[in-house]
């Protein structure tokens, strides 16, 4: 251990003799393949034509593979493409930033041969195209040679012949290349193809897809300059009168430029079935200036409506300290009168009330949803916290019971945990009534179940994995 806990590596790394530390990298790059490879490349630091070539013969490697990467592969390989758009960043683009954005553009040009050969469902590879597209116009910005002109027309070409929908962040990051009197040119740029999409004759299915792309590209255009109405006027140009989303993104636009009295004009009227999520945003708007006798009511209209522990905490903000205990008062009988137990459970727990959280469980646990995965876990959880052993118990009867009703077996690992959860509570003789006793119940699980041999198999140990399990579904 370094004779300095408290100092950072940094500093403990540079009070070492130099010879100790070309010791430990020797040591490193025997071992390890990336010290290695970054040791070879810090070599050729002096060297940045050198450089671009070693990082131009990886990618040129990835465009020529025709390897294909399924989902549980395609992740660890969007990070590699993203590793490497970080030391191109860090090593070459200092160096040689001409070089570096010619890097990062070949790269935003192959995300069709990434995509085509990757099953890309968690994003990874559309991470790393977006990360280049970031680069791209960091490089761009310290390349003096080209005039915003000539940048402004790269940039909407490359932009512009996107296939894969992962190029956006050129225009929405364009800030970091263009000033603001660039952005704004560009965008008159847009509105004016705009105004000649629109008067082209419309095919069957009305507007044609350019006027939606284009509309897109002066949403992100009004990202970089920070200023919706570049947003607004282009979706009103071919709808007058936007329906319901349209008008929530312009509320959203609005409110993130903490302009409130514009998301406001957009907040009248109804909103049909998306009407909850206009009165969140209205009471928002009405909360930011400062009207909070307005936005109060409707906060509470929110509440009682959900009595989630969400709306509660943002009424009792827009509310005066004076007026607080009795709107805990009007939750707490909100929750005791509600028909869904768990919903009632988390509200009282939050309000202080752990018995009758208990109670509303205990009452009708046939009631619990055991398919509400995402609120019972950390409600069980919670109780626990509280030693409300008996709640707890319900809540975890009710997902193990869910589980296998459903013969849902990627599930049996987190279902075998509830089982032996369940088991632990039994084991410190507490009382379970008004719930029926352990024994009972787990007999009653092993009779309807005894066919699920996979989850079994993890109750007993003899499988530890939560999410590979594929089959079995019919064992009933």
């Amino acid at each position: 251990m370094p004779s300095h806990p408290t100092d950072d590596l940094e500093s403990f790394l540079k009070r070492q003799d130099p010879s100790t530390l070309v010791g430990v990298l020797i040591e490193l790059a025997s071992d390890h393949e990336p010290v290695r490879e970054r040791l070879a490349r810090l070599q050729l630091s002096g060297r940045p034509d050198m450089l671009a070539a070693g990082f131009r013969k990886s990618l040129n490697a990835w465009r020529r593979s025709s390897s294909f990467f399924s989902y549980r592969e395609s992740g660890d390989f969007g990070r590699t493409l993203e590793a490497w758009l970080d030391q191109v960043h860090r090593e070459l683009l200092p160096k040689d930033p001409a070089a570096a954005l010619a890097l990062f553009e070949s790269f935003i040009e192959a995300d069709g041969t990434f995509f085509e050969r990757a099953d890309d469902s968690d994003g990874c590879i559309g991470d790393a195209v977006r990360a280049a597209c970031r680069y791209w116009l960091q490089a761009a910005s310290q390349c003096e040679e080209a005039p915003a002109s000539e940048w402004s027309s790269r940039l909407v070409k490359l932009f512009g012949d996107d296939q894969y929908g992962a190029r956006d962040e050129l225009l929405r990051r364009a800030e970091l290349l263009l000033d603001e009197k660039a952005l704004r040119a560009l965008a008159a740029q847009f509105e004016s193809r705009m105004a000649g999409a629109l008067a082209a004759p419309a095919d069957d299915n009305g507007h044609s897809h350019e006027v939606f792309r284009i509309s897109a590209a002066l949403s992100l255009l009004a990202e970089a300059l920070h200023d919706p109405d570049v947003m607004v006027r282009g979706v009103l140009s071919y709808s007058p009168q936007p329906n319901a989303m349209q008008q929530k993104a312009f509320v959203d636009a609005y409110l993130e430029a903490d302009r409130p009295s514009d998301a406001l004009a957009w907040l009248q009227g109804s909103w049909g079935h998306m009407e909850d999520t206009r009165e969140r945003l209205e009471s928002d708007a009405l909360g930011r200036l400062g009207r909070h006798g307005e936005s109060a009511p409707i906060r509470q209209r929110l509440f009682e409506r959900s009595i989630s522990v969400f709306d509660l905490h943002r009424w009792l903000a827009q509310l005066p300290d004076a007026s607080r205990p009795e709107a805990l008062q009007r939750a707490r009988r909100l929750a005791l009168g509600h028909d869904d137990p768990a919903t009632a459970a988390t509200l009282l727990l939050d309000i202080g009330d752990d018995e009758a959280a208990e109670a509303m469980l205990l009452g009708e646990p046939t009631r619990i949803r055991g398919d509400d995965y995402g609120a019972l876990v950390p409600l069980a959880q919670a109780l626990r916290t509280h030693r409300r052993l008996r709640g707890e118990a319900a809540i975890y009867r009710a997902l193990l019971t869910a589980i296998l009703a459903r013969a849902y077996a990627r599930a049996y690992g987190h279902a075998a945990s509830y089982w032996i959860r369940l088991r632990e509570i039994a084991g410190t003789g507490m009382d379970l009534l008004p719930l029926e006793s352990h024994e009972v119940f787990e007999a009653a699980i092993r009779s309807r179940h005894a066919r699920k041999v996979a989850f079994w198999a993890h109750v007993n140990g003899k499988r530890s994995d939560h999410g590979d399990e594929v089959g079995r579904r019919g064992n009933s």
